[in-house]
């Protein structure tokens, strides 16, 4: 979880440039304009055998820079994140992408799935053969 939010923040400041972009929520002295990136809720689905299908669902709001033009700004910033956050870091695939403006913000939405498989990590043999000889 913490490496997705890490290539969100790492894709955002590639998009936009070298803005700020929070991973906690701030309390006092945001600095705008300004992300933040938040994993709002993780879930897993077994599938077939040892694979598992990993759900994230990612809120990213944008603190616009000027409170007069929070919409125009926010319609500009909604359209570039569309363009360009369709992958995030070429390993995740971004669905179903939601953009609401709230409150003089941006607030968007979307999920990215991942496929794991269980890996054995185990020793398979205990002990080695050899014509007779037994060796640990």
């Amino acid at each position: 979880m913490d490496n997705l939010k890490a290539l969100i923040i790492q894709q955002l400041k590639e998009v936009y440039g070298n803005i700020k972009v929070y991973d906690e929520p701030v309390r006092q002295g945001l600095i705008t304009p300004a992300f933040l990136v938040l994993i709002g809720k993780d879930t897993q689905e077994r599938k077939l055998g040892k694979t598992s299908e990993l759900q994230y669902m990612v809120n990213v709001t944008y603190f616009p820079e000027d409170e007069r033009n929070a919409y125009t700004e926010s319609d500009k910033v909604s359209q570039v994140f569309k363009e360009n956050f369709r992958y995030i870091g070429n390993q995740f695939h971004v669905n179903r992408l939601e953009a609401e403006k709230h409150d003089g913000t941006l607030v968007i939405t979307f999920t990215v799935n991942k496929l794991v498989r269980e890996i054995e990590t185990g020793t398979k043999m205990q002990k080695l053969h050899y014509g007779g000889a037994t060796s640990e």
